[in-house]
């Protein structure tokens, strides 16, 4: 058959292969740079893989047509000036998203070197009032601000980024945890972004129906205890004095029927049971109750050398095996008093001292460089645990033993070192953030000083300033109670606010 003219000089307009890439594949796919199917769920408007993930599935924006002038054409520079405003605009949103890969451009970092907050923060949501915008407003906040706050260390302390971001991007309840821990913080920390109350109860929601399904169906997993410990904390640095216990509990519940031993074959596992551990200690030092696990469960060598410090316990690992059992040790004692059986008295007497001497002559068993300057920071860290600790063994002391004033001396020189060791620490340093129990028995202990209440006042003054966290002025409130009343009985003023206090 014969063609028209001109047939064979039409240019032939091929097809790509069908290889599941398309051009309009979403954002998150290519971010990701992975294949993007390009079709929308009917349910929710996500693609296939983002749906499988459990990931945002953030879409391209739709740019708008500059609009004409009447009866003129429009100048060439006129429509790149329209045309680069909505482009800017959209490369506002995607850094503070998070997709900016050449850091921060508005300032908002933590100062390297300090623990403060170097800037305000503009994060400003998408005029939209989408979820997602302020998801992504959060989820960056927390990579900025939160995560950093979380360790003591002032080096490699993003290990929170490490192990809880991988966990979240298949989990999507340990994601919107982190959502809620970052709205908590934001309050106080940056007003200016708006983090409405339905959003929280929606992050939380999120959550709770998330853990509910994982203990239903039996399927928790390491990213189900993250969750409840990143929930309890975050309602420990919103100040909460209840709730936050609960939640620790529940982790736990969790961690036992998970099993430790498989915790401890993993690297994140054992991340989070150091987590826990740190949390559960200092809640049964605050609370008077028993460790919610029993026995120095967290590593596996208990007689280890410390090579480096840890996220939570810094370098005093070896002073936090006797707090377990200063705890333990508590609450067997506490239906004790100098009108109780002699025998029964001299019995944990002698059991006290013998862990007082353990305590007092415990080596840190160090292996660091001891002339780095934050090294040594951290040794002092550790010194303030060894006494405050002592300081706690021995005031229990005083409700049952028949030589009360030998340990109201001793009492006297742990509070002396305490705030020895405190003040060996640098102001604003990331592992000041763990020196709140110290500072809190040394406030204990102070009496009447007035220099000493004054130094441990704006110690905490001064925590609280830089790391925005509200239990640490719970915890100055309280103090400024018994001191205003001349009282030392911090456990009975606890119960008369009813309040659980964390010390963590």
């Amino acid at each position: 058959m014969s063609q028209p003219p001109g047939a064979t000089d039409r240019p032939i307009r091929r097809r790509f292969a069908a290889d599941g890439r398309v051009r309009s594949g979403c954002l998150t796919c290519k971010a990701r740079k992975k294949k993007c199917d390009g079709q929308a769920s009917d349910l929710d408007g996500r693609c296939r893989s983002c749906v499988r993930l459990g990931l945002v599935c953030e879409q391209p924006p739709l740019r708008r047509v500059p609009v004409r002038p009447p009866r003129r054409k429009a100048r060439r520079d006129d429509e790149i000036t329209s045309s680069s405003k909505d482009e800017n605009g959209w490369r506002a949103a995607s850094q503070v998203a998070g997709s900016s890969t050449d850091g921060d451009e508005d300032g908002d970092e933590v100062a390297e070197g300090t623990g403060t907050l170097a800037g305000s923060g503009s994060y400003i949501p998408d005029d939209s009032g989408s979820w997602d915008g302020i998801e992504r407003v959060l989820l960056r906040y927390f990579l900025d601000h939160v995560a950093p706050l979380c360790s003591i260390l002032q080096q490699d302390g993003n290990s929170f980024c490490s192990v809880l971001l991988p966990m979240a991007i298949v989990d999507p309840s340990l994601l919107h945890a982190l959502f809620a821990y970052a709205s908590v913080h934001v309050d106080t920390a940056s007003p200016a972004i708006p983090v409405t109350p339905e959003a929280r109860i929606k992050f939380e929601s999120q959550v709770t129906r998330g853990l509910a399904d994982a203990i239903k169906n039996n399927a928790v997993t390491e990213s189900t205890i993250a969750c409840a410990l990143v929930i309890s904390t975050a309602e420990v640095i919103g100040g909460d004095t209840s709730r936050w216990l609960l939640h620790l509990q529940g982790a736990g519940h969790l961690i036992n029927h998970f099993g430790i031993p498989r915790l401890l074959r993993t690297s994140d596992g054992a991340f989070l049971l150091r987590d826990f551990a740190y949390h559960d200690i200092m809640a049964s030092l605050s609370t008077g109750h028993r460790a919610l696990v029993n026995g120095v469960y967290w590593v596996q060598d208990v007689n280890a050398t410390v090579k480096s410090a840890d996220s939570f316990m810094g370098l005093g690992h070896h002073i936090f095996t006797h707090l377990t059992e200063i705890s333990a040790f508590a609450a067997d004692t506490a239906d004790l008093d100098l009108s109780s059986c002699s025998d029964r008295r001299s019995r944990e007497t002698l059991r006290a001292e013998d862990m007082a001497q353990a305590l007092r002559s415990e080596d840190l068993r160090l292996q660091v460089d001891p002339t780095d300057s934050y090294i040594k920071a951290l040794i002092h860290h550790a010194e303030a645990f060894r006494f405050a600790s002592l300081f706690y063994l021995y005031r229990h002391l005083l409700r049952f033993s028949d030589a009360g004033a030998v340990y109201r001396l001793r009492m006297e020189d742990c509070v002396r070192q305490i705030l020895h060791h405190v003040s060996q620490v640098p102001s604003n340093l990331f592992c000041e953030i763990g020196l709140l129990f110290p500072l809190f028995m040394a406030g204990i202990g102070c009496g009447d000083n007035t220099s000493m209440i004054q130094y441990i006042q704006n110690r905490l003054t001064c925590i609280e300033t830089w790391t925005r966290f509200k239990h640490v002025g719970r915890a100055r409130d309280l103090l400024q109670l018994l001191w205003d009343n001349g009282r030392t009985d911090w456990e009975l003023m606890l119960r008369e606010l009813d309040w659980n206090l964390s010390f963590a």
